[in-house]
């Protein structure tokens, strides 16, 4: 799993640069030195891929004058800096800037400042609306987003992003499942607590999709997969309304599929028998609430459990978003 490493005052910088190298997060919620502030920038700078992030109730923190001290940073979140209002201060960044993280916030915040920014790869939205579709528009090349707590296809109805691979949507809501079409470069989809998606035929119809993970949805079936040639991965957690023996069948059609994980689940153990002479699936997990319905799944699928998630991405060269 990767790692976060938390920075704060009195700043070991040795510690640090050893912690940056296998971290892909490094945080800090409380203002630094100067001194130490000049320090965490040069040692970010042998780690580009490092996302630093800002957050909690600090006041100062919130001003994002610290970022004088960080003109080469790539990678930024500001996930639960509760106190921020102004995303004008971006501009200390360099205007290479490859991922932002808009997260978490007490107030929504003005996206328009955000814009400035033309070669972002991976966004991060929760919540703010205000400048959102022509931030998108600003950055054509994006390969990775996530959109938490929007009414997706009402605040964006038309989506011009060419290169993207890896979509998460969480909460929020999505009336029109065709509006996935817009992006059929996808090869990974997250669809988490989405209200008011009751029709997953488009998914089927995104011809490079490799990994799909679907979580508290409400289908009680899923469609039918055998023209996704691609798929090679699903997820489905906490998905309470799949309950009938044959809610699964048209997965099972998914010619290539190698990996299925199905948690927090009430489905029969029956209705994995599509699954038991799959020609292609490796792997298999299975959480059906008990021991008993766990140990009588396993058995009929006789396959180990998936991968780790980021073995997984790692292996086939995926970009997940969250």
């Amino acid at each position: 799993m990767s790692r976060v490493v938390e920075v704060s005052s009195p700043l070991d910088v040795h510690k640090l640069r050893v912690g940056l190298g296998d971290a892909a997060v490094a945080q800090f919620s409380q203002p630094l030195a100067e001194a130490e502030y000049r320090s965490f920038a040069a040692a970010l700078t042998d780690h580009p891929t490092v996302t630093l992030r800002a957050y909690g109730f600090d006041d100062d923190l919130a001003t994002l004058r610290f970022l004088r001290w960080f003109p080469h940073l790539r990678r930024f979140s500001v996930a639960h800096l509760h106190n921020l209002t102004d995303l004008v201060p971006l501009h200390q960044l360099s205007s290479d800037v490859e991922l932002l993280d808009i997260g978490e916030t007490r107030k929504p915040l003005d996206l328009t400042p955000v814009a400035a920014f033309h070669d972002l790869r991976q966004l991060r939205i929760v919540a703010h609306r205000r400048g959102l579709p022509e931030l998108l528009n600003a950055n054509s090349g994006l390969q990775g987003l996530a959109l938490w707590r929007l009414p997706v296809d009402q605040l964006l109805p038309v989506i011009d992003l060419p290169h993207l691979q890896s979509l998460a949507l969480t909460f929020g809501s999505l009336a029109e499942g065709k509006w996935l079409l817009q992006a059929p470069t996808l090869r990974y989809l997250a669809l988490r607590a989405v209200r008011k998606l009751t029709d997953l035929d488009a998914v089927t119809r995104l011809p490079e999709l490799q990994w799909l993970w679907l979580d508290a949805l409400t289908l009680d079936r899923l469609p039918d997969f055998s023209s996704c040639t691609a798929l090679l991965r699903a997820d489905c957690t906490a998905m309470p309304h799949l309950r009938h023996p044959a809610s699964l069948q048209g997965l099972a059609a998914a010619p290539q599929l190698r990996e299925l994980l199905v948690t927090e689940s009430l489905l029969p153990v029956d209705a994995f028998v599509p699954f038991v002479d799959h020609p292609t699936l490796e792997y298999a997990g299975v959480g059906l609430g008990t021991e008993r319905r766990n140990h009588e799944a396993e058995h009929l699928l006789g396959r180990t459990s998936p991968r780790a998630d980021k073995d997984f991405a790692a292996t086939h060269g995926l970009l997940r978003m969250l």
